[in-house]
């Protein structure tokens, strides 16, 4: 009987053991599950002194092991705790430092202003649009129709219709560009509208995508829904419109767009640019 009763204890301690562990590691976890605040992810920035328009931001959250993501305001993002980003335009830009953890997300907005634009001449003829001069029209499919008017171009329309404009640019060798415009439209229905930059020559009733989408709205991939009204590179969805090429090139700068509805205003576009950054 003696021996009975040992074993039987011996079970009941173990199994006092590992419901102390079972207990320890649920309250571990839950810890670690707590949702982070604005507090756990905060950083600083500072200037580069050499070139204010590099600035240099550095992550702080509690635990430096999260997971962290930059926003920088300009559709540009990047990971890592401290990293160094370079502002071609002048502006105020909000930039978001996000933080992930087993608890939740969290995330504090500061905003930069840069003072200056540090870019090149302009490359496009007539970027102001004022009229079609040094334009020529893309006729790919009918629904959609692009018209020159008031100093813009605006694209109009749907039932399934694809329709540009574009000219040649002359670009250098190695050196990174920057196409960028201003847009505006009442908001897409099952449509798209895009800019591309590529050396083969566009001509009538052919798609154009040479050179690889440099800037893109796309209601499937969720921009351009809703109403708009800001530089292209603010709000594309599909590309920031920063390229370049190995060798220099007559290129052709290409803007297009199609889709079912163009919506009630259609898409106006101004001031289009090609600038060496």
């Amino acid at each position: 009987m003696k021996h009975l009763v040992q074993r039987i204890k011996f079970p009941s301690k173990l199994l006092f053991v590992l419901s102390i562990l079972v207990v320890y590691g649920c309250t571990s976890e839950e810890e670690q599950a707590v949702p982070p605040t604005s507090e756990d992810a905060q950083f600083t920035y500072t200037f580069d002194s050499e070139n204010q328009n590099k600035v240099i931001f550095t992550g702080t959250p509690s635990v430096d092991t999260w997971y962290t993501h930059w926003d920088f305001g300009d559709n540009t993002a990047a990971e890592e705790l401290q990293v160094e980003k370079e502002y071609f335009l002048k502006g105020d830009y909000d930039v978001r430092f996000k933080i992930f953890t087993e608890g939740g997300t969290a995330e504090t907005v500061k905003t930069v202003s840069i003072e200056k634009d540090i870019i090149g001449p302009n490359l496009v003829e007539n970027g102001e649009l004022e009229g079609d001069d040094s334009w020529n029209v893309l006729s790919i499919s009918g629904g959609v129709d692009v018209e020159f008017k008031n100093g813009t171009a605006v694209w109009t329309g749907g039932g399934g219709g694809h329709v540009g404009i574009y000219q040649p640019v002359s670009i250098e060798a190695n050196t990174v560009y920057q196409v960028n415009m201003d847009i505006a439209g009442s908001g897409l229905t099952d449509s798209w509208f895009e800019v591309y930059v590529g050396t083969v020559v566009p001509m009538d009733g052919v798609d154009y995508t040479d050179g690889g989408m440099r800037l893109g709205l796309n209601t499937w991939n969720g921009c351009g829904v809703d109403p708009f009204d800001s530089s292209f590179s603010a709000i594309s969805c599909q590309g920031d419109g920063i390229f370049e090429f190995p060798s220099s090139v007559e290129a052709y700068l290409v803007i297009r767009g199609g889709g079912a509805d163009y919506g009630a205003t259609g898409v106006t576009v101004d001031n289009i640019s090609i600038r060496a950054l």
